[in-house]
């Protein structure tokens, strides 16, 4: 049994280390975010401005099997983001703080 649980345990750590996503990921995930149920004009100004804006304003640390992602604002917050899976988790408050970009 305990061969078992260390099994699932091993499968999952090496799950997580391969799909760990990049900080290019990260600011087009962003972007993405932003261009949902957009007009034209606007995803044009997110591609322009926003995602290369999060490129240049985010650190990315990285702990093997998930990295956090840290998005400074222009008014000294932070937006954090955990990204595994490929997939990045940010809780509602921090969207609404991305939106304020805009």
């Amino acid at each position: 049994m305990k061969k078992v649980i260390f099994g699932i345990i091993i499968s999952i750590a090496v799950m997580m280390f391969l799909t760990n996503p990049s900080q290019a990921e990260y600011s087009s995930w962003v972007g993405e975010q932003l261009k949902k149920n957009q007009n034209a004009l606007i995803e044009l100004g997110v591609d322009l401005a926003i995602v290369p804006y999060v490129k240049n304003h985010t650190s990315r640390t990285e702990v093997y099997f998930f990295s956090i992602y840290r998005t400074k604002l222009w008014d000294d917050k932070e937006v954090v983001a955990i990204g595994m899976f490929d997939t990045f988790y940010i809780n509602k408050k921090n969207i609404e703080k991305i939106k304020e970009i805009e």
